[in-house]
């Protein structure tokens, strides 16, 4: 259970109606749980939904799947439940599966990247030159600045206690009783 209101439209101010509006447009659906509890502080909420653009950046640089599997990496290092499904769900959608082990080395670069930026461990110098050299300067900063917010996104969620919107619920139960159907069948073939 979140730690703070998942606030309604009804509960904010005019300027906080404005942002629950603006969301909707952008989307076409209300505010999930993480910026329903994140519009209880508008100056927090206006600095994450910067999110969205540096996103895009990233997309632009190395590609759609690419953006998802940085943001799983960074997120699943993080230990977010709630990014960690959300980006799970996008590759399901797909008919991809990032835990099948079917990323490309451009993919496993970017993961590796992603999952030392959530470590905060500069050390692989080697992956991050490959990443410029195949990149460029621009998108390897564009990945560090994504990064920050995403593990932003990912402290907002873990530190509020911010609860699965019900769809990423069904999909991470549904996860789980694969993966423990999995574990079992492992364990009985042993």
């Amino acid at each position: 259970m979140s730690y703070v209101p998942l606030v309604t439209r009804d509960d904010l101010t005019p300027e906080g109606q404005e942002r629950w509006d603006a969301e909707i447009e952008r989307s076409g659906a209300e505010p999930t749980n993480m910026k329903r509890a994140l519009l209880n502080h508008l100056p927090s909420y206006d600095a994450l939904m910067h999110w969205y653009p540096l996103y895009a950046e990233i997309e632009r640089f190395i590609g759609d799947r690419g953006a998802i599997v940085f943001s799983y990496a960074i997120s699943s290092t993080n230990e977010c439940l709630l990014c960690t499904t959300y980006f799970r769900r996008d590759l399901v959608e797909r008919g991809e599966d990032i835990n099948a082990g079917d990323l490309t080395p451009d993919e496993e670069d970017i993961a590796a990247f992603g999952r030392a930026l959530a470590r905060h461990d500069p050390s692989d110098a080697a992956l991050v030159r490959r990443l410029i050299d195949r990149y460029g300067n621009e998108a390897v900063t564009a990945l560090v600045g994504f990064g920050i917010l995403m593990i932003g996104n990912n402290i907002v969620n873990s530190f509020l206690g911010v609860e699965l919107d019900p769809g990423l619920r069904e999909l991470a139960d549904r996860l789980e009783a694969q993966a423990q159907a999995e574990r079992a069948e492992k364990a009985t073939a042993q």
